[in-house]
């Protein structure tokens, strides 16, 4: 990344969960970790409070631990650095709202910038009807940050929750990994329909398998590949019972979790990517992104940030959640026109390439921690700009639908 040399650096501390468990917010934090910029000086204080999808949100004593070492340590490097600027993704749900409550806290006593960046949405819904003593110190730990970053203005509007000074609306990128994988897409005896992501009720899962009893109900030839991690084993049992009962063991294959080059196959070996979610704390879904440099046409719901990334009718297709006869209908209509899956793959990746690399990504964020500083760079507000052009037809696909 060439940027023009600064007369003075900036030090940023950032405060997240990198690798693993190996989720969207996760990656996306490990990639500005990585980066190197010439005018901004990174630090990082890695959250380790999940090992396992399975983990995240729920309470354990060795937490509370961790707690203590993720406080010790960036009040230490924020000291010893002279840090500027502090990065840090607040939580969604209430065990980790109140872990970022003493925090936030905590951080506010050293005086230093603070852009609360929403990986995870849904806070302001969470907070809205806390009262009392829980309310007030939320308030002391969280309102008025100097900046506030949301993935999508179709996202709630934690950022105004917050009353941040500044707002920055920000897609993800992802590194571009056609290139690790075999040039062409195999010839599949029957079209994979690939899911890729936390296994969990509302990530659509059990949406997906209905549509998919309804897709052989019309004889109509596919597999379907679920990739990813159990969110708990109960829910495991219960799917794969549902599957039985249904009759779809023979086209349906849980394929667990897998990371770099078996993923990238995975992708490579699909030909058609679906991601029928209603998560709450999903802001974004960078497995959309993946799924596009993939050149894989996608069907989706309009849910959160989605519409910013899918393009109706260009790139995919849009149905409303927990719409397994929408959602059979969509899938049907690829898998019976193979131009058209290869059509929308391409623009699919023409649109990732414009908006949605790491590079641009990186640049962006390059754009906001100067800026909140108190340093702009040459292009400033560089993120807001880019983000208004973005999202514009994200806020139309809004208005047209009333989706949230």
């Amino acid at each position: 990344m060439s940027q023009p040399e600064r007369d003075r650096i900036v030090n940023l501390l950032v405060i997240g969960q990198t690798p693993p468990p190996h989720v969207g917010q996760a990656l996306t934090i490990q990639s500005i970790v990585q980066a190197w910029y010439p005018d901004v000086r990174i630090y990082h204080t890695r959250m380790n409070y999940s090992h396992s999808v399975n983990e995240i949100g729920r309470f354990k004593i060795s937490k509370a631990f961790h707690l203590w070492r993720v406080m010790l340590e960036s009040g230490w490097k924020i000291c010893r650095y002279g840090i500027e600027v502090i990065y840090y993704p607040p939580g969604a749900d209430t065990i980790p709202i109140i872990r970022d409550i003493i925090t936030l806290l905590w951080l506010r006593l050293f005086r230093r910038k603070l852009i609360l960046v929403f990986h995870a949405g849904g806070l302001s819904q969470k907070v809205a009807s806390w009262t009392g003593l829980r309310r007030r110190l939320f308030n002391l730990a969280f309102l008025y940050p100097d900046a506030a970053v949301q993935k999508s203005r179709l996202n709630p509007p934690d950022a105004d929750f917050v009353r941040a000074k500044k707002t920055y609306y920000m897609p993800n990128g992802a590194v571009d990994q056609l290139a690790t994988v075999s040039d062409s897409r195999p010839e599949n005896p029957a079209p994979v329909i690939l899911f890729v992501g936390m296994v969990r009720a509302d990530k659509g899962i059990d949406t997906l398998v209905e549509a998919a009893a309804l897709l052989q109900q019309q004889n109509r030839n596919f597999r379907i590949r679920i990739v990813g991690e159990f969110a708990s084993d109960q829910y495991r049992q219960a799917l794969v019972r549902k599957v039985a009962e249904l009759g779809l063991a023979q086209c349906i294959e849980l394929c667990g979790r897998k990371v770099g080059i078996e993923k990238w196959t995975a992708y490579r070996c699909a030909d058609i990517f679906c991601f029928p979610t209603y998560y709450g704390p999903e802001t974004f879904g960078n497995v959309l992104l993946e799924a596009m440099m993939f050149e894989l046409p996608t069907v989706s719901t309009r849910w959160r940030a989605i519409p910013d990334i899918v393009v109706e009718g260009e790139t995919g297709f849009l149905v409303e959640i927990k719409d397994a006869e929408a959602l059979s209908e969509r899938l049907a209509r690829l898998l019976d026109d193979k131009n058209l899956r290869v059509e929308m793959g391409r623009k699919g990746r023409e649109r990732y390439l414009a908006n949605f690399t790491t590079d641009i990504y990186l640049q962006r964020n390059r754009e906001v921690f100067l800026e909140v500083a108190g340093t702009p760079g040459p292009r400033e507000s560089l993120a807001r700009e880019s983000g208004e052009a973005l999202f514009a037809e994200g806020r139309a696909e809004k208005n047209a639908s009333g989706a949230v």
